[in-house]
Order: C-alpha cells, then sequence, then structure tokens
C-alpha cells in the first residue's frame, strides 16, 4: 500500500503500510495541552518506544474489515496568509477490506452527483491514511531517531510524546512532478503514544527545503485517532486528519473526518460507479 497526495499536477507518495489519524471518539477537537511532568530516564524512554513499535507493527493485521464515510473540507490560501478560504466539501464512501483502501465519491457540497452538476474542484487529493505512517516511523528499514519532547494531554489522555527524524537514505517519502520530477526527501514529526500500552492517540509528519525543481516548498500531515466500535469490537481508527502543501504560489489544506464506521462483510455488495465519478480522477 501506498500514501499519496497530490497536489493540482503534484503527487506524493510513500511506499510502506501502516495505520492513521486525528482526536479521539471523533467527539471532541483534540486539542493537545502540555502537561507537567518530569522527563522520564532513558530506560523509561526506550521502553515506551518498544511498546509503541510493538503496537504500530501489529496495527492492520489488527483491524477488521469496515466501511466509513470521509468528509473532506478543502481550502486554499496565499503562500504568506493564514486567511483559508474554503472550496467545496467532497463526502465518500470508504472501504477498507484486506489492508486496502478504497474511495467512492457520493456527494459534493451534501449533493449527490448528478449529470451535469458543476464540476467540483481537487486541489489537494490524499489516500492511504489507513495504511503508512505509523510502520513507515517504526519499521527497522526507516532508522528513525528519536527524541523526548515533553508530555501532552489529549482528550483525557495523558500521552509521552516523542519527535523523530528520518534521513533522506532512509526515507520512503517521495514527492513527484507529475512525471518532470521526483525525489525521495527526509521528513520528521511527532508520535503521542500512551507510556504504558504503546497506543498511539496522534502522529504527525512533515518535509520542509524540498528540491527546488519540484515547485513544491513544504509538506505537512497530522492524523488523529480514537476509539470507534465496528461490529461487536472496539478499535483505534482515524477519526480526523489534516494535510498541506505549500508551494510558491499559493498553500493547500484538507482536513479530513471519518464517521459512522460499520463492519465490512465478506458478502457485502459496493457499487463504486465509473470512473468519471472518482475523486481521484476529477480536477
Amino acid at each position: 500500500m501506498s500514501m499519496r497526495m497530490r497536489f493540482g499536477g503534484y503527487l506524493l507518495a510513500a511506499a510502506l503500510c501502516a495505520p492513521v489519524m486525528f482526536g479521539a471518539g471523533g467527539q471532541s477537537d483534540g486539542a493537545a495541552s502540555a502537561t507537567e511532568g518530569p522527563a522520564p530516564d532513558d530506560a523509561a524512554q526506550q521502553k515506551m518506544l518498544e511498546a509503541m513499535g510493538q503496537y504500530a507493527s501489529a496495527y492492520i493485521s489488527n483491524l477488521p474489515n469496515f466501511i466509513c464515510d470521509q468528509v473532506t473540507e478543502q481550502f486554499q490560501a496565499g503562500r504568506k496568509s493564514d486567511h483559508w478560504k474554503k472550496g467545496d466539501v467532497l463526502t465518500s464512501t470508504l472501504t477498507f477490506n484486506q489492508g486496502k483502501e478504497h474511495r467512492n465519491l457520493e456527494l459534493v457540497n451534501n449533493k449527490p452527483i448528478t449529470a451535469g452538476m458543476r464540476q467540483w474542484r481537487t486541489p489537494l487529493t490524499t489516500e492511504g491514511e489507513f495504511g503508512i505512517l505509523l510502520s513507515r516511523v517504526f519499521g527497522g528499514a526507516s532508522n528513525a531517531s528519536f527524541k523526548w519532547s515533553g508530555w501532552q494531554t489529549i482528550n483525557g489522555q495523558r500521552l509521552a510524546v516523542f519527535d523523530y527524524f528520518i534521513d533522506q537514505q532512509h526515507s520512503t517519502l517521495r514527492l513527484s512532478r507529475s512525471d518532470l520530477a521526483y525525489a525521495v526527501v527526509p521528513y520528521h514529526g511527532s508520535v503521542y503514544g500512551n507510556p504504558e500500552t504503546g497506543v498511539i492517540w496522534r502522529v504527525t509528519d512533515g518535509a520542509s527545503d524540498l528540491p527546488k525543481d519540484l515547485d513544491t516548498q513544504a509538506m505537512f500531515t497530522t492524523i488523529d485517532y480514537g476509539e470507534v466500535t465496528i461490529g461487536a469490537g472496539k478499535y483505534m481508527v482515524p477519526v480526523k486528519a489534516s494535510a498541506e502543501a505549500d508551494t510558491k504560489e499559493r498553500k493547500v489544506r484538507n482536513d479530513m473526518t471519518f464517521q459512522n464506521y460499520r463492519k465490512f462483510e465478506s458478502q457485502s455488495t459496493i457499487t463504486f460507479g465509473d470512473a468519471a465519478a472518482d475523486d481521484t480522477t476529477k480536477k
């Protein structure tokens, strides 16, 4: 599985697999607040990282097949502006089956897709939220370096926060400009995990100082998880995510929520429609 971000003619791709997303239970904004407390000693930090690594390595295999609704709010702003202009809102049915994702666009601005409707815009397209970031960070091939950052509280959970860095030699983060240019780039971010169980509630990544021929100056991703009931069990799954790409001319951001999780049975029938209606093909 891969994770991809398309910005106009630009595609960000990372090869590997893992889980993802923001907040908890889908009920809170997931705001983090600093929590006082001494830094754990080196042995305790190593134990926490080992627990997080074990959790990340088993994450995909522990997920059931499911269906959920993904609502993507699109925003754009000037390169040096924080005034975000809201664009189209896209609602898709996301199917997760045997570790693979499929999205089918259902609504544009809360209206069903019909022949002749105004063509919607997708300046930034992402996929792979359920299959990339955690395993990229904690996989042995990443050779990630971790540094203690502090304690944070998210949705009442006191979490241990580690910053990480993955150099270019070990990176799997690939940014491409159509077929014209591409580069594998180093990246960094933070993981927020339960200090005892290793359960990860938030993961971020970012890359900057990118090659000039890519015409992309920076990219950022934040994924928050929450406990959700699917069938007869409870699972930590993405409930919110945000992805941003910055170029010389503008900034583009997607804020995503994942809701209405339900179990995908092997006998379920889902019609995905034709390629012309798919949100990954519309421009």
